[in-house]
């Protein structure tokens, strides 16, 4: 049986009723579940801790959340994305966010610790928060912090993303960490929201070759979206950042092959 995660509590991530990021997707999702006779069984997530938070974003940006959603120096919110027309800011912004990180980490812990080998979480994926900043309706990152936790327990990690906007927040949270592989299937940013996610986006340092983006044009078809992917994400996930530690150590020690 494959675990579910999910809490009531996550359709207090709510921007208000007129905002395109709405918990009635959730609703949805349950509703049409329920119908067809495969009602889950849910498992309650914790709230991600401060200390977990850390990983991924800056002491003085959960310091920031935490006083806009006491409704403190709103102005001085909007240097850090909150309080935008995208990102609004609404009761218990920092405590519903928290709680759709802790559900993603959730599901991490327990591939990590080999209780499932696929886990669903119905919630968050929100790839735009940055290490500083929040954007594009995302306050925290839970899939940058559970690439974190899984890295750090020794796995290998890849990270793909098919959403038609680039996972901006996810790649530049992780650009510098060979341990993790992105690879993003995008509408290019030279049209859309965030408009990054160009080609040469490869990663710095010891992770140069393990950030990988593939922009695409408007309206691509299906059977082109697919080609692409078919040509790019096999190989990727071939290569990966194992591969990189050991194709640099071959390099160091002066072995081919």
């Amino acid at each position: 049986m494959v675990p579910v995660i999910y809490s009531p509590g996550y359709q207090k991530y709510d921007f208000g009723p007129e905002h395109p990021f709405s918990p009635l997707r959730q609703e949805m999702l349950l509703s049409l579940l329920k119908a067809l006779g495969h009602a889950p069984a849910f498992e309650e997530p914790p709230l991600a801790t401060h200390e977990e938070l850390l990983t991924v974003h800056a002491e003085r940006y959960l310091r920031k959340v935490e006083q806009a959603e006491q409704g403190e120096d709103p102005a001085a919110a909007l240097e850090y994305g909150l309080g935008t027309a995208d990102t609004p800011i609404f009761p218990h912004l920092n405590q519903a966010a928290k709680l759709l990180v802790g559900g993603t980490l959730e599901a991490a812990r327990k591939i990590a610790e080999g209780k499932a080998q696929v886990v669903l979480q119905l919630g968050a994926g929100l790839h735009h928060a940055t290490y500083d900043k929040a954007g594009g309706f995302c306050v925290y990152n839970d899939l940058a912090a559970a690439a974190k936790l899984l890295a750090g327990r020794g796995l290998r990690v890849a990270y793909l993303d098919i959403d038609v906007h680039h996972s901006d927040g996810v790649q530049w949270i992780l650009y510098e960490d060979p341990r993790a592989l992105t690879l993003s299937l995008h509408e290019s940013g030279r049209y859309l929201f965030p408009g990054s996610g160009n080609v040469h986006e490869l990663g710095v340092g010891e992770a140069v070759g393990s950030k990988l983006n593939l922009p695409l044009e408007p309206f691509t078809e299906d059977q082109s979206y697919l080609e692409v992917f078919e040509m790019v994400a096999p190989r990727a996930l071939a290569w990966g950042p194992l591969s990189l530690s050991r194709q640099r150590q071959r390099a160091r020690t002066g072995r081919r092959g």
